[in-house]
């Protein structure tokens, strides 16, 4: 078979796949828990009123792309720290960990400060009631205090993943959920002594949560005996160019890759904003239900990046090829179901959001889209992580780019503007260039994986 899934006898496919959903299921909560504070600051904002959601909107758009973007570097940590897990090198392990640390808090500090530096422009540019233009900037000037300590708890995140253990950061982040909603609504109204801060208050709210989450976990991994016996918290070093170098020259494909992904649909929603009102809402919409939808093979994708590290570290390399197929069978079975249920469920889906007919119709056309191209999202989001557990990053980057701008948006505006699709030309690109990468990404899976196994 084509991953060798015959290799093995049958209850080693049960195995591998029960190691890869218990590794993916705390992430995936996580990661829900997070996308849920943007939820709450969204539903809390829009009780104030339409120039304080416009302001979170605007502001936590900005945010989450500078955030998606850095965080490929910590992803860069996964095999990694993953290889050196299986190879038993504890205290290698230790000091990778270490200097992936201070790599992603100076690049937080970095990033912090040029969302700072983002608002002078971005005051003079906006053409907005000054009530939501001074409100955006505050916003961003509060949200921007948390990156450092977001970028690190990736960083936190991907150690405990390599060490098989990443239950914790589930926890920690659903406690943050639940602190970022009395939090809000302290700095928005102002109780307790606190300045009034209407919707900039929910950037203050989510930094602190940030913080939060991420001292939590580092004073967990401090006290665990599990993670205390891999010696993260002792002898602690300075920065080490010749550490964090091979950090950064593969994560940085990744960073690239995870931008190029975002901004796809962030251009998308710039092209299509003269098509119609609720053309843009109904993108907006669906687009909230299929960030949802993927987290299920971004967190299996991440699971089997892992998995192949830890295997390859071991000297496993054949298993390794086998662990790709066994992450891309469970996403394809995820898909299946993520697929029908978009299917069955899209009307109710979609009344969640809003009860403009005009806005429903055109939704439940999207939904069928997002529907059609679950498999082939799933397969490129787990090949890509299996061969980020080759160490591979740079091949799929350039595989992205092709695929997300030279199809997905190129084809997209020749589609919606010159054969005249509308935004439906956007989303038939979607499917293409997706169904590209799909094929693209796991071709090149099988050639290295045969390779490193000598198959």
């Amino acid at each position: 078979m084509l991953f060798q899934l015959n290799a093995f006898p049958r209850r080693q496919f049960g195995r591998e796949l029960q190691l890869i959903i218990l590794l993916a299921l705390p992430m995936m909560v996580a990661q829900l828990a997070q996308v849920g504070m943007g939820f709450v600051d969204t539903v809390m904002a829009g009780q104030l009123g339409a120039q304080d959601l416009a302001a979170v909107g605007l502001g936590s758009s900005i945010f989450v792309t500078f955030y998606v973007t850095l965080i490929g570097i910590p992803t860069a940590l996964n095999p990694i720290l993953s290889h050196l897990f299986g190879a038993k090198r504890h205290e290698e392990l230790a000091e990778e960990a270490r200097q992936g640390i201070w790599l992603s808090l100076l690049l937080g500090l970095a990033a912090m400060v040029a969302m700072w530096l983002l608002t002078i422009p971005l005051r003079a540019k906006l053409q907005l009631h000054a009530y939501t233009v001074n409100t955006t900037v505050l916003y961003m000037f509060g949200v921007s205090l948390g990156l450092p300590a977001a970028i690190v708890q990736r960083a936190l995140q991907a150690y405990t993943a390599a060490l098989n253990r990443p239950q914790a950061v589930m926890w920690i982040g659903l406690v943050g959920l639940l602190l970022n909603i009395p939090l809000n609504y302290i700095l928005m109204h102002g109780l307790f002594g606190m300045p009034r801060l209407g919707g900039a208050g929910c950037g203050f709210a989510s930094a602190a949560v940030y913080w939060f989450n991420a001292l939590v976990l580092w004073i967990y991994l401090s006290k665990s005996r599990y993670f205390k016996a891999f010696g993260l918290h002792q002898n602690w070093s300075l920065p080490r160019w010749s550490r964090i170098k091979p950090t950064l020259v593969l994560g940085f494909p990744i960073s690239l890759s995870f931008f190029l992904e975002v901004s796809l649909f962030s251009f998308i929603a710039l092209l299509i904003a003269n098509l119609g009102e609720h053309y843009v809402a109904a993108q907006q919409v669906v687009i909230v239900i299929t960030s949802m939808i993927y987290m299920l093979p971004q967190t299996l994708g991440a699971a089997t990046s892992v998995r192949v590290g830890q295997t390859l570290g071991s000297g496993e390399r054949v298993r390794a090829y086998y662990v790709s197929g066994v992450g891309l069978c469970a996403g394809i079975g995820g898909a299946l179901i993520t697929a029908s249920l978009l299917i069955a469920l899209r009307e109710p889906l979609l009344h969640l959001f809003t009860q403009d007919s005009m806005v429903i119709a055109t939704g439940m056309s999207l939904l069928l889209f997002a529907a059609v191209f679950q498999i082939a999202d799933s397969t490129q989001t787990i090949a890509s992580g299996a061969l980020r557990g080759y160490k591979i990053t740079k091949i799929p980057m350039l595989i992205h780019a092709i695929a997300f701008w030279m199809l997905g948006l190129g084809v997209g505006y020749a589609l919606a503007f010159f054969a005249g699709w509308g935004l439906y030309g956007f989303w038939t690109a979607l499917v293409i260039s997706l169904t590209v990468a799909a094929f693209a990404l796991t071709y090149y899976l099988v050639y290295v994986g045969r390779r490193r196994a000598a198959l």
